[in-house]
């Protein structure tokens, strides 16, 4: 039914789009031929603006913590590092206030999310919901710098359609609502651009609107490591053009660069390290560290062994996340529903002529133009990208989409038009958010191993001496452990040993599943696979089931 639904909507959008497209071209050539202005009064525009944001916000905060269930890998690790670094000033493995994150040792973690949510960890303890709090923050963040800079640049009325639209976006729920490090990095990107413009629109507090936004586009660099070859990018670009332009000065330029390498230069520091392979600094404030085992470099487009193959299967997947709306990972997107609905794509298309043809002039158009080529220049550079890898280009496709609706709201006079549109978009809302909230949770919940979530927990109170788990993967499980079960950093490093406890080495053993062996003489508890069941005697022991693992205790 929804696909059916998709395809109509689809190609009765791309109807539509095809029509406004050519009646904006006539317009071009006989001086606003057939264009009408889309008008609303002050009260009905206060009105669907607060409701806007009355949807945003139900379908941000209802069930916040508990859908998705469980917590996903990279979120755990980043609360993990958190809590650490709110008790003792370093990660996990004891490394003092590190720029980037060791994370996975093979693969790093960029480390602004951590940082943001030692607060949380100070006022409420590790939990998901308080792990997630960050980024459901940021996100509700970005939605007002992107109406903000539609406003600025476009008109209210866009902007009205861009926050609606915004509101209830696929892709926007679901990145506010569970904890990934990677995700920040759209929403500062929005701050900086949104800064930007307002620096070039408000000559007297210039100044003051250049330094914010190059802290914003500084912070980007600890969002996520893509940041070291995309926004660079962006920021020499949109120089160039504003001081051609002359938007800004050269006093201006030098101070943004100033204030942004002063806010970037830690973590531009950490990759010219990892490239060059030189030793850990060590500062008194920071640590700048080398990763040895850093396999990092493979994700990026110029360290591949073939260029132009490579290239050519990045815009493929970048196509595929984008304009085609294909299924990309089970946590990033709801089937059938895309990151911003199929049917709006041919609306985006529109959008993008618009902002060419009819916006072109305008300094915050160019920025926008800019920042959606940023986007396309990272999914061309970063292999195998998906939504996560090149979030960054969605805040612009929303914002085309919006100038889309609008131009065929004002080029085709139909007189239920605009009710059809919002009825279409709030019957694929409707069905997206009953989606999401059953068939999809379920899946991510088992994605991010709700069920071992809850088998931790049960442990978290135990007072064995030893606890055994088994899992088919060791690392992840250490980490989600470590998570769920709230361990000490210095516990976990050996550093400190509570008293009647065994040291975290030898008290914590984990084992691939049929490596096991049981001795009934320790003070052991076990989390376990269904198949190793079969090790336990029912007379010496006990076991309760969460979903595909069991907890076993000795009876006392």
């Amino acid at each position: 039914m929804t696909s059916l639904l998709n395809n109509v909507l689809f190609w009765t959008a791309v109807i539509f789009c095809v029509i406004s497209a050519y009646k904006v071209y006539l317009s071009r050539q006989m001086d606003g031929f057939g264009a009408k202005e889309w008008v609303i009064s002050e009260k009905t525009y206060r009105i669907l603006f607060a409701l806007a944001i009355l949807a945003a916000v139900f379908v941000r905060v209802y069930k916040f913590g508990q859908v998705p269930g469980g917590f996903n890998q990279d979120g755990a690790m980043a609360a993990v590092d958190a809590k650490a670094l709110a008790e003792y000033g370093t990660d996990r493995f004891g490394m003092r206030y590190p720029v980037h994150l060791t994370a996975w040792k093979y693969s790093q973690m960029a480390s602004l999310l951590s940082y943001l949510m030692i607060p949380f960890v100070k006022c409420f303890g590790v939990s998901p919901i308080a792990m997630r709090l960050p980024l459901l923050l940021a996100s509700a963040a970005g939605l007002v710098c992107l109406y903000g800079f539609t406003k600025d640049v476009f008109g209210k009325e866009i902007a009205l359609i861009v926050l609606w639209f915004a509101a209830i976006n696929p892709w926007h729920i679901l990145q506010s609502r569970w904890a990934l490090e990677a995700n920040l990095y759209p929403h500062f990107f929005m701050f900086g651009v949104f800064f930007l413009n307002r620096a070039i629109m408000r000559m007297e507090k210039r100044k003051r609107y250049l330094i914010l936004c190059m802290m914003m586009f500084g912070l980007c660099m600890y969002c996520y490591g893509i940041a070291i070859y995309t926004m660079p990018v962006f920021l020499a670009v949109a120089c160039i053009y504003l001081l051609a332009a002359k938007k800004i000065s050269l006093a201006d330029a030098a101070l943004s660069a100033a204030v942004y390498l002063f806010v970037a230069w830690p973590f531009i520091a950490v990759m010219a390290i990892n490239f060059f392979q030189w030793e850990t600094i060590e500062t008194p404030w920071f640590t700048l560290p080398y990763f040895s085992e850093s396999v990092r470099s493979n994700d990026i487009l110029f360290f591949s062994s073939n260029m132009l193959s490579q290239l050519i299967e990045n815009g493929k997947a970048m196509m595929g996340v984008t304009l085609l709306q294909t299924k990309d990972l089970p946590w990033n997107d709801v089937r059938n529903f895309g990151t911003m609905y199929l049917f709006s794509m041919p609306f985006a298309v529109l959008g993008l002529c618009g902002l060419f043809y009819e916006f072109g002039k305008k300094t915050g158009a160019v920025l926008l133009a800019f920042f959606l080529g940023t986007g396309v220049w990272c999914g061309l550079t970063t292999n195998a990208v998906n939504v996560n890898r090149m979030n960054i280009i969605y805040y612009p496709i929303i914002i085309l989409i919006g100038i889309g609706i609008y131009d065929v709201l004002r080029m085709i006079s139909l007189p239920r038009l605009k009710r059809g549109i919002a009825i279409a978009y709030g019957v694929m809302f409707l069905l997206f958010v009953r989606e999401y909230f059953t068939g999809f949770a379920a899946d991510v919940s088992a994605q991010f191993e709700e069920n071992l979530g809850d088998a931790f927990t049960s442990l978290k109170e135990s007072d064995a001496e030893k606890i055994y788990i088994t899992t088919s993967n060791q690392m992840v499980s250490e980490i989600l452990m470590m998570f769920w079960c709230d361990i000490d950093a210095e516990y976990f490093q050996g550093v400190k040993t509570p008293e009647g406890e065994l040291p975290y080495a030898e008290k914590y053993r984990f084992h691939a599943p049929g490596e096991l062996t049981v001795d009934t003489s320790e003070d052991a508890d076990y989390l376990i696979t269904p198949g190793e069941l079969e090790f336990f005697d029912e007379s010496l022991y006990a076991w309760e089931q969460f979903g595909g693992y069991y907890v076993v205790t000795k009876k006392q």
